[in-house]
């Protein structure tokens, strides 16, 4: 009993000097987590995860909104903020005639740098993130296996593992439905709460307005691909973030395998080396102390930093690793390209403060009280994540005209059937109740429109900053949007507003119709395409769901990893985090990236069973 129940068994690099492991993991984020902990589950095997950061289980971090906030999470964790590299080059890759019929894009805008932030500690992202679990339409893994050629990923194969990992809260709404397609008894939890302030219910009517069909479940895989959703999160039955760390790796696991799952904190993976001339098997360098894994190294250390340690380790491009001095171990150019991220064009409303998480800095007492009633009995405002609606569209489902679903759309079966490629949604608009530009604007009160391009076409890389030092943090080229047709119509959003009857009580302030100095929130249609360019370019944010920098592709295509998830080349070396996606989801990653890593524990262990 606390005080005297046994610590969170961390180790250091020194306890783990001149051991060997079957498996080490590098990265102990959310893929890592999930990983180690299935593979643990085998009693006959030693598993290490290498982690950077600590473990840092503070009663604050168990707060859904507190720990969700990028700010307030500097406290918490070891916050990692990185700012992306200006792109020399003027156009993108790939094409969108739709967008840019010259094929020549806007990769950066110019003067500006995105500000990429991530958790240092076990658990990773999940630890900072608004906890959103998304699986996708399934369209999105037909996608992967029709239009990029990975048939074992499609829906019908991925479905399962999202299962897997799940444990839903029933509903009272509708417990029979939620049960018949999420899955129960998995390490990760689920909940979903009813939106607390009374601008919801006007954003339903504005949906509804606009021809959204209106659903209560973005996990529902029938339900269409576009439309106003309620959204799940993932807090557990006691109210509090229920993270990777928290999933698959809690205390109580922890010490209950202590004999074969080892946690070492606080290193840094520098380099992979093969010790066997057919690449059988290998080990991982840290500092000076070299760790060797008997069957497999598998990298999960996220869409920047897996490319930089297979750069650090020789393997990546030859033209860019020769020149840092790096002996090539194999020439593989597609590591750290094909950088993906989904972007934010952030439209914001000031209305009454009590509609908005603002009240919790506007006034001491009313926040110190929110507190009492999470730790009570779990609670208030504070017991969810700041984002509980979203809406996906389709934009080619949309009158440009009126930015209304076109007549018929809804609910031909054609266009709303969510299995098809081709009704996967571009763009995203999470309705939160505060801000949406850090550190600016405080004290005011803010509801934002917050929309998402989810299908970017343009793509960035990372590259070395170092041929010699993994502490120094690999700049990144990230992709911003073209002058897209669809970044105009998300932009365009500020007619829910108009919608929502809440005209008398809201304001535009900061938006299209702001930027070019308009007043009233219903003159987005006097903007010209010139002015909606103008502000995606100005205000364009990192979403933080980066991916695709180890991409599963064949070697000829740019890929980096097989559809078993293996470094091509090599039989022992595998990439399992958002890294390894063939094309970013339309959806919040964390889900995807769950099941990309529990499918890669499955590949492992069906491999060396059979071995």
């Amino acid at each position: 009993m606390w005080p005297f129940s046994p610590s969170y068994p961390e180790r250091t690099l020194r306890d783990i000097a001149g051991q060997t492991f079957d498996y080490v993991i590098v990265g102990g984020g959310t893929a890592g987590c999930a990983i180690a902990s299935r593979l643990s589950e085998d009693p006959s095997v030693r598993v290490l995860v290498l982690e950077r950061g600590k473990v840092r289980d503070h009663w604050l971090s168990r707060i859904p909104l507190i720990s969700g906030s990028l700010l307030g999470g500097a406290s918490l964790f070891q916050l990692v903020q990185r700012l992306s590299e200006q792109s020399e080059r003027q156009g993108g890759s790939g094409s969108d005639s739709d967008d840019n019929p010259d094929g020549n894009g806007l990769v950066t805008a110019k003067h500006r740098r995105a500000d990429l932030r991530t958790a240092e500690a076990l658990g990773g992202a999940s630890r900072i993130n608004q906890m959103l679990w998304t699986r996708g339409a399934p369209g999105i893994y037909n996608a992967w296996a029709e239009e990029l050629r990975h048939p074992d990923w499609s829906w019908e194969k991925v479905e399962p593992f999202f299962r897997k990992i799940e444990d839903a809260a029933e509903e009272e709404k509708s417990p029979s439905r939620r049960r018949a397609y999420l899955g129960r008894g998995g390490p990760v939890h689920l909940r979903k709460h009813e939106p607390q302030f009374e601008m919801y219910h006007h954003v339903d009517k504005a949906a509804a307005a606009l021809g959204l069909p209106i659903d209560n479940d973005v996990n529902d895989p029938d339900a269409p691909a576009s439309g106003y959703f309620y959204l799940d999160s993932t807090i557990d039955k006691n109210g509090s973030r229920h993270s990777a760390y928290s999933a698959y790796l809690p205390k109580k696991i922890a010490l209950e395998r202590r004999g074969r799952l080892t946690i070492c904190t606080g290193v840094v993976a520098s380099s992979w080396k093969s010790t066997h001339p057919s690449n059988v098997s290998g080990g991982t360098r840290c500092d000076s102390t070299f760790i060797k894994a008997e069957r497999e190294v598998i990298v999960c250390s996220g869409a920047i930093c897996s490319p930089q340690l297979l750069m650090l380790s020789g393997i990546g491009s030859a033209k860019q690793l020769e020149p840092l001095g790096i002996p090539v171990h194999r020439n593989l150019p597609g590591v750290g390209s094909h950088l993906s991220d989904h972007h934010g064009l952030p439209i914001m409303m000031k209305v009454p403060v009590a509609q908005t998480l603002h009240r919790l800095q506007s006034n001491i007492l009313f926040a110190i009280w929110q507190v009492i009633l999470w730790i009570w009995n779990k609670t208030g405002i504070l017991k969810s994540g700041t984002t509980a609606t979203t809406i996906y569209l389709n934009t080619s489902h949309i009158d440009p005209q009126t930015s209304i679903i076109r007549p018929g759309h809804a609910s031909d079966p054609v266009f709303s059937n969510p299995a098809l490629p081709e009704n996967v949604p571009d763009v995203e608009i999470m309705v939160i109740p505060a801000g949406t530009v850090l550190d600016r604007f405080q004290g005011l009160p803010l509801c934002s429109f917050y929309a998402c391009l989810v299908q970017p076409r343009t793509t960035g890389r990372v590259e070395l900053a170092s041929g010699t030092d993994p502490e120094l943090s690999p700049p990144d080229s990230l992709p911003n949007p073209r002058r897209p047709a669809r970044s105009r119509r998300g932009a365009q959003s500020p007619p829910f507003a108009h919608k929502s009857g809440y005209r008398h009580t809201a304001e535009l302030f900061y938006g299209p119709g702001a930027q070019a100095g308009h007043s009233s929130i219903g003159n987005w249609r006097d903007l010209d395409d010139a002015e909606l360019d103008a502000f995606a370019t100005d205000t364009v944010q990192s979403v933080l769901h980066l991916g695709c920098t180890c991409r599963m592709a064949p070697e000829q295509d740019g890929g980096v990893v097989d559809d078993r998830l293996r470094v091509h080349g090599f039989r022992n070396l595998r990439v399992a985090d958002a890294s390894v996606f063939p094309r970013i989801p339309a959806a919040h990653t964390m889900a995807a990236t769950y099941m990309v890593a529990e499918r890669c524990a499955q590949f492992v262990a069906d491999e060396w069973k059979e071995a």
